[in-house]
């Protein structure tokens, strides 16, 4: 259940389209993610350690990606204001 709880918040964050909601969701799956390693580890096959591994660096470049579109937006919207 954990399992399907994490990779329904990824899937969510990656597939995103409103830049002011990415990191938010991203955040949400590192939590899932990391909750999901500290209450059940020892269950935790071998490849699911290393999706969630993948699934933690690809937050990261979301996190990074939408705070970046979140900026330039804010400074489009701010200029076109001007």
């Amino acid at each position: 259940m954990a399992d399907r709880r994490w990779r329904t918040l990824y899937h969510a964050a990656v597939f995103e389209v409103d830049p002011e909601k990415v990191e938010g969701r991203a955040k949400a799956a590192e939590l899932a993610i990391n909750a999901h390693v500290f209450s059940d580890y020892q269950h935790i096959s071998r490849d699911e350690r290393a999706d969630m591994t993948r699934a933690l660096s690809a937050l990261e470049v979301l996190k990074l990606e939408g705070g970046r579109a979140q900026s330039a937006n804010s400074t489009v919207t701010r200029k076109s204001s001007d």
